[in-house]
C-alpha cells in the first residue's frame, strides 16, 4: 500500500476524497507531459497548427486581473502563483489551472470561481461557476473546451478564505539538533517536551551535559523528525501530509497525543470512488478496505488503531467472515501483535455493547497555574516567587497579579516581543480595555480565558469555548500572536440575528480579521442577505469602514451568489468535481464515470454518483 493511500483524507473529518496525495498529482502531470512530447516527436495526434489554436487565458482575483509571473503562463496573487497549462490531445483542447505556493508553506485557498468564454476579448460570458478549494493536495481545475470558437477564457475568482503560513526555517533557538548526515538545525529549548515525556528527558539530559554540543537524532530519519517538529511549532500542517514519516517519528519518540490522532485518522478513514481522477485514460479508485487499514496500522505500529480496528471488526461481524473465508490472522499480524493486542480486543468485543469502543484519548496533564514545588522558591525577603537556578522548562507570565506558566519553547515560537519583562525576570502580559470589554460582554473570568488559550496553543489543543473565541483573539492580537489569531477567526459560529452579524463585522474591521470579513461579506448575498438589508435600512452599516460597507452593498446588489436556492456560489462548500466542460454558451461539471452513471438517488452509494447533498445541481 502506497503512502498516498494514507494521505487522502482531512484529519478533521476523515471523509474528504478530493485531497489526493501531491505525489500522485505530480506523477499524473509528468506522465501527461511525456505522452504529449512522444506524440509530438512522432507527428501523431497533435499538430503544430492545432497547438497554436489554444485560447488566450486570463486570471482575475477579487475583481483585479492578475499580472504574469516569471513565466507567461503564471499569474501571481500575494504569495500564491496560479499556473495555466494548455494541452491538446486526441483533438480535445484542455486548460489546467493549478495553484502553488511561492515559498515552503502550509496554505489553502477557498474561492468562488466563474469561468468565462468568448470569441472576442471584450465580450466574455459566464458559462460555469462553483466553489473550489486549492491546496497542496488538490488536483488542478481541468477545463475541457468543446469547440474551436472559444478564443478567450477567463478564470474569475473571489476569495472566501486564504490561509498562508511559511514553515519555520529552524535557524533560531538555543538547542542544536544534529542528524546522521551531519546537518544541524536550531530549535527553541523545551519545545520538544510538548510532544512527549521521552523527548523532555532527552532535553534535560542535553541541558545537564556541559560538553554536549547537540542533541543527536538516531531513532528516525531527518525528514521524519522534521515532521514531528512541524507538529510542535505553529505550522497548521495536517497530520496526513506525510503520514508514514510522522507516524514513524511519533512511535519512535513515544508521542502519545500524536499517536492517538494518527490512529484516529486511520480508524475513521473513509473512502469513495474518485472517477474524476484519470491516469493513462482510465479512472482510478482510491479506497481502503478493512484489511488495508488493518495492515497499515500494523505496518506503522499504531497500537491503538490495531486494537480498535480488531475490536470493531469483531463487533460488526467482519472478523468472523474473514476467518470463515480462510484468513490467517497470526500470519497476517505477526505472533506478538496477534496474541497481545488483537486477541484481547476480539475477546473484549464479544461481551461489549454495540456502541462500545477501546479508543480513548490520552490524558494531557496541562497545568498553567502551578509548578512543581521543587521548582519554586522564595527570595531572601520571602516576598517574591522565582525559579530555581537552571530551571527554564516554563516561562512565567504575570497577568493581573497571577502567575501563569507556559512552555518556554512554545512561547518563543509564537513570539514574546510584545510582553514586558518584570523585575524578577517574569513576563508581564497586557490587560487592555478591549480584552476587558470582551470578557465583560460574556461574563468571563480573564484567567480562564488564558487557560483555554494556552491549551489551544499546544499541539492538538482543544478549541476554546465559543463564548471565549473573541476574548482569545483580542489577547492574541494584543501580544502579536498572529498565527493564533488567524486560526481562531476560523472558529466563529454563523450569525443568526442582525446584531450578531453587525457585531462580527465590527469585530473583524477592528482587529483586521480578513477571513472573518470575507466570509461575512459573502454571506450578504446568501445566508445573511436579510440581516444585511435590515442593517442597511437602519443605517448601521455606516459604522463600518468604507471599504467593508461598499463590498457588502456590492454583494447585496450584484453578488455572484444571489438567488441561493439554485446557486452553488452562495455556499462555502468546495466542489469535488474538478473536471469541467465549456463552450461559448454554457459549461458544466463532468459527473459521469465509474460509480456515477449506474447509481441513483435511491442507491446506498448515491453520493458516489451525485456528490454530497450540497453539490446537487437543482437547475442549470
Amino acid at each position: 500500500m502506497s503512502q498516498s493511500d494514507l494521505s487522502v483524507l482531512s484529519a478533521h473529518t476523515a471523509t474528504s476524497f478530493h485531497e489526493m496525495d501531491l505525489e500522485i498529482l505530480k506523477e499524473t502531470q509528468k506522465n501527461l507531459e511525456l505522452e504529449m512530447n512522444d506524440r509530438m516527436n512522432v507527428g501523431k495526434e497533435i499538430e503544430v497548427e492545432e497547438m497554436m489554436e489554444t485560447p488566450v487565458v486570463f486570471v482575475a482575483v477579487d475583481d483585479q486581473n492578475l499580472k504574469n509571473g516569471q513565466d507567461v503562463d503564471s499569474f501571481v496573487f500575494e504569495k500564491l502563483e496560479f499556473r495555466v497549462k494548455q494541452v491538446v490531445e486526441y483533438g480535445t483542447r484542455r486548460v489546467y489551472l493549478s495553484v502553488q505556493s511561492t515559498t515552503p508553506a502550509e496554505w489553502n485557498l477557498l474561492v468562488q470561481l466563474r469561468i468565462k468564454t468568448g470569441s472576442q476579448s471584450n465580450i466574455l460570458n459566464v458559462v460555469d461557476k462553483d466553489v473550489f478549494k486549492f491546496d497542496a493536495f488538490s488536483y488542478p481545475l481541468n477545463v475541457e473546451i468543446q469547440n474551436n470558437d472559444v478564443k478567450f477564457l477567463k478564470f474569475e475568482m473571489r476569495v472566501l478564505n486564504l490561509m498562508y503560513l511559511d514553515y519555520p526555517k529552524f535557524e533560531d533557538g538555543d538547542e542544536v539538533i544534529e542528524f546522521d548526515d551531519g546537518s544541524t538545525i536550531r530549535v527553541h529549548s523545551n519545545i520538544l517536551a510538548l510532544l512527549s515525556d521521552f523527548m523532555a528527558g532527552a532535553e534535560k539530559q542535553y541541558a545537564s551535559r556541559s560538553g554536549c554540543s547537540a542533541i543527536r537524532v538516531t531513532s528516525s530519519e531527518k525528514e521524519a523528525f522534521l515532521e514531528l517538529l512541524y507538529q510542535a511549532y505553529p505550522t497548521r500542517r495536517p497530520i496526513y501530509s506525510s503520514f508514514r514519516r510522522l507516524t514513524a517519528a511519533s512511535v519512535a519518540y513515544k508521542c502519545d497525543i500524536l499517536i492517538y490522532h494518527l490512529s484516529k485518522h486511520l480508524i475513521e478513514y473513509n473512502f469513495r470512488p474518485v472517477s474524476f481522477l484519470w491516469r493513462n485514460h482510465e479512472s482510478v479508485n482510491i479506497q481502503m478496505t478493512f484489511i488495508q487499514r488493518f495492515q497499515a496500522s500494523i505496518e506503522n505500529r499504531l497500537e491503538p488503531a490495531i486494537r480498535e480496528l480488531a475490536f470493531r471488526a469483531a463487533l460488526d461481524g467482519t472478523w468472523n467472515r474473514l476467518i470463515q473465508s480462510g484468513f490467517e490472522p497470526e500470519n497476517f499480524c505477526g505472533r506478538q501483535v496477534y496474541t497481545k493486542i488483537v486477541c484481547p480486543a476480539i475477546l473484549e468485543a464479544r461481551s461489549a455493547r454495540p456502541d462500545a469502543t477501546t479508543f480513548q484519548p490520552p490524558v494531557q496533564k496541562l497545568n498553567f497555574i502551578e509548578l512543581e514545588v521543587s521548582e519554586i522558591c522564595l527570595n531572601s525577603s520571602h516576598e517574591t516567587w522565582f525559579f530555581q537556578e537552571g530551571d527554564n522548562t516554563k516561562s512565567s507570565i504575570l497577568f493581573r497579579g497571577t502567575h501563569f506558566y507556559i512552555n518556554s519553547g512554545l512561547l518563543a515560537a509564537h513570539g514574546k516581543e510584545m510582553l514586558c519583562i518584570g523585575q524578577n525576570g517574569e513576563y508581564i502580559a497586557r490587560y487592555t480595555p478591549e480584552f476587558h470589554r470582551e470578557c465583560a460582554r460574556e461574563n468571563l473570568i480573564p484567567g480562564e480565558v488564558l487557560v483555554q488559550l494556552f491549551t489551544y496553543m499546544h499541539p492538538m489543543g482543544d478549541v476554546p469555548h465559543p463564548t471565549m473565541i473573541r476574548a482569545c483573539i483580542v489577547f492574541a492580537h494584543d501580544h502579536g500572536w498572529n498565527v493564533v489569531k488567524e486560526n481562531l477567526e476560523q472558529e466563529f459560529e454563523p450569525p443568526i440575528t442582525p446584531d450578531e452579524y453587525m457585531s462580527q463585522l465590527v469585530f473583524g474591521d477592528k482587529f483586521d480579521l480578513k477571513n472573518l470579513l470575507r466570509v461575512n461579506i459573502q454571506r450578504a448575498e446568501s445566508s445573511c442577505r436579510e440581516l444585511a438589508e435590515a442593517l442597511e435600512k437602519h443605517g448601521k452599516l455606516k459604522m463600518l469602514k468604507d471599504r467593508t460597507r461598499e463590498e457588502i452593498l456590492d454583494r447585496m446588489c450584484s453578488g455572484w451568489g444571489l438567488n441561493p436556492m439554485v446557486n452553488r456560489l452562495s455556499t462555502r462548500f468546495p466542489t469535488t468535481f474538478h473536471h469541467r466542460t465549456v463552450n461559448l454558451e454554457r459549461g458544466k461539471a463532468v459527473v459521469v464515470g465509474e460509480g456515477r452513471a449506474i447509481d441513483t438517488l435511491n442507491s446506498m452509494a448515491s453520493e458516489h454518483a451525485f456528490g454530497e447533498p450540497n453539490e446537487l445541481i437543482v437547475l442549470e
